[in-house]
């Protein structure tokens, strides 16, 4: 595994960002501690070889996108991680698709120094808002993030994992007034002002 830059959290643990986040431990840790609990329907598997071609395909033409691959290590174990990339749609957003701490390293902070990690190199990067989505019943996860300043943003029905919670977290302030606003949060209301265009 390539370390590009690291970070100390305490003792033998440190947050290391990688090229690749190594394939055996990666698969195995998914497989045991997230899909184990929260099983997907792999309805890809059941595509003809055509179709599979032509989202291989597809996948090839977002290659370049940013992503960040982070690997929480305890010494040289890995001991938990966190993937993600630059929206496709919203390209000023960056999607925290997968992050994972093994559970005998849980309700130590671990997950929310990672979490942290990922919100200072996005911001570093100019992104404006980060997204993630979760499984409605990972509460750790969920409460984890709303006190780092997520917001529920929405609900999907997911052919894969189920229903999911969305969340988002804003860099920009205008941004994180307007979906206040937009909410219901009327002392935001300013933003209006702010944000319409003025007639001439």
């Amino acid at each position: 595994m390539e370390i590009l830059e690291q970070w100390p959290v305490r003792d033998e643990i440190k947050i290391a960002k990688v090229e690749k986040l190594p394939e055996k431990e990666y698969l195995e840790q998914i497989n045991k501690h997230l899909l184990e609990t929260y099983p997907s329907l792999p309805w890809r598997d059941q595509l003809d070889e055509q179709r599979k071609g032509q989202l291989k395909e597809l996948k090839q033409r977002v290659k370049d996108r940013y992503e960040i691959r982070l690997a929480l290590l305890d010494g040289n174990k890995m001991i938990g991680w966190s993937y993600g990339w630059q929206d496709s749609v919203h390209h000023g957003d960056f999607y925290m698709a997968a992050s994972l701490v093994l559970p005998e390293y849980r309700h130590q902070g671990l997950y929310s120094t990672l979490v942290k990690k990922i919100l200072e190199e996005t911001k570093k990067e100019g992104f404006s808002a980060l997204r993630s989505r979760h499984v409605m019943t990972n509460s750790p996860v969920i409460i984890a993030k709303l006190k780092l300043g997520f917001t529920i943003n929405g609900f999907e029905q997911d052919e894969t994992m189920g229903t999911l919670i969305r969340m988002i977290y804003h860099h920009d302030e205008v941004r994180k007034n307007a979906t206040e606003f937009r909410a219901g949060n009327i002392h935001h209301r300013d933003v209006l002002e702010q944000l319409t265009p003025t007639v001439q």
